[in-house]
């Protein structure tokens, strides 16, 4: 389902048709949520205690032979068929920090296995290509329409109930995240106070941190068009006492309850924005049709944080302890701009995330992807330890960025160094 976009309608007669678009998006939204909860209720249970019965047996489930619908391979027809290596590079993290609580990270020794894997994730991120493009999701792609789409569809089987049962309140939530705006427009004659009023109307509304960015080509996932100028990007932090028990089944419900608060905010906000006359929607995560920008590129240019070497957002706040949302609008803002805060000199040679990784999936180095020298995770090494234990999370909360408080002091340190650095190179 293409999702409208909704400008300030001119006449009753458009303001009607506005109004049946989103009726007929919000009964797509409960007629999915309730094709899901029938799915995950029905099949989900018997396929969840398969694999389980199947696990405990020593057996293997064949990830080709899990149900799913095909993927639509046109789309990625142009793509080299290089296959996925879904093994681990070692048998298990080189160290554990002292700060996880767990007693020790879940094997590497998956439940599951493919007989033909499918197109690496890898050649679908673009890692080693010269030219910028929109990515491709790889991953939880709609209706199971990617190469991957049966080891999606073995994560939802693998995942207790409880957990599937949660995610349908998240689709649930979504319904809301587009509408009809309203027909008197607040006139913006000063942005950057605009821009102030929607920063604390998002903090009202629960975000932890907001900022404004310029909505660019490469922030859009291939095959949305999004014809907006601007992207507040909203972080909202995580329990960290909760969080640093990783990976688990409690980790996992966290982290979804996680991306519902801040989606929920994101609604909100886009509500507040097209109360003002103007369009907005939030683009949220988790629901089928919301994988409609990256939210990290965006958080970045927004100053929120940088990339770190997880591939994941630090900020200077909460570390990567936190978990992102996105509206997109028209109204008129003052651009935040990205802001260094020194990530790029402190991962340059800590190897605490990739050492705690188990299956070791994090590069020590920058990597050449879409035409740029980025941080990057190996996504063929990574995803499988994410099917296998309910989701992940390991590496953003071992980063010493993500201990609170640590993040201000690591910051500055970084900064001071780097300019004693640059004063004795200009003497």
């Amino acid at each position: 389902m293409v999702t409208p976009k909704f400008t300030r309608p001119k006449s009753t007669r458009e303001r009607l048709a506005q109004h049946i678009r989103v009726l007929r998006h919000k009964f797509w939204a409960a007629r999915y949520t309730a094709f899901v909860a029938f799915m995950a209720n029905t099949i989900g249970r018997l396929e969840h205690k398969r694999y389980h019965k199947k696990k405990a047996a020593g057996e293997k489930v064949v990830v080709d032979k899990v149900f799913a619908p095909p993927p639509k391979k046109e789309r990625y027809a142009d793509f080299d068929p290089v296959p996925a290596d879904i093994s681990p590079k070692r048998a298990g993290a080189a160290r554990k920090a002292r700060s996880m609580k767990i007693e020790e990270y879940p094997s590497v020794d998956y439940g599951f296995k493919y007989e033909e894997p499918p197109i690496s994730g890898n050649v679908l991120n673009g890692l080693g290509e010269t030219e910028k493009r929109r990515t491709t999701q790889p991953f939880f792609t709609r209706g199971y329409s990617g190469p991957w789409n049966k080891l999606e569809r073995l994560f939802q089987a693998i995942n207790k109930p409880a957990l599937a049962n949660f995610i349908l309140n998240i689709f649930w939530m979504d319904r809301n995240r587009l509408g009809v705006v309203a027909r008197k427009q607040v006139a913006v004659e000063d942005p950057t106070a605009m821009t102030k009023e929607v920063k604390s109307r998002a903090r009202i509304h629960g975000a932890d941190v907001v900022g404004v960015a310029p909505l660019q080509e490469e922030m859009r996932f291939e095959g949305f068009d999004l014809p907006f100028k601007y992207a507040i990007s909203i972080a909202l932090a995580m329990d960290r006492e909760t969080m640093v028990q990783v990976p688990t089944h409690e980790t996992g419900l966290h982290i979804q309850k996680t991306y519902k608060n801040v989606g929920q905010i994101a609604i909100d906000l886009a509500q507040d924005i097209r109360k003002m006359g103007w369009p907005a929607r939030a683009c949220t995560n988790i629901s089928p049709d919301t994988y409609e920008v990256q939210h990290i590129p965006v958080a970045i240019e927004a100053g929120i944080g940088m990339l770190g070497k997880h591939g994941s957002l630090i900020t200077k706040e909460f570390g990567s302890n936190v978990r992102l949302a996105t509206v997109l609008t028209d109204l008129p803002l003052a651009i935040d701009g990205p802001k260094d805060i020194g990530v790029d000199d402190f991962c340059a040679t800590c190897q605490i995330c990739s050492d705690n990784c188990p299956p070791d999936a994090i590069f020590d180095v920058k990597q050449l992807v879409r035409g740029q020298m980025k941080w990057y995770v190996d996504f063929d090494t990574c995803i499988p330890y994410f099917v296998a234990n309910d989701a992940c999370g390991i590496c953003i909360e071992v980063c010493p960025w993500s201990a609170p408080g640590r993040g201000p002091l690591i910051s500055k340190k970084m900064l001071e160094r780097r300019e004693k650095a640059s004063a004795k190179t200009e003497k």
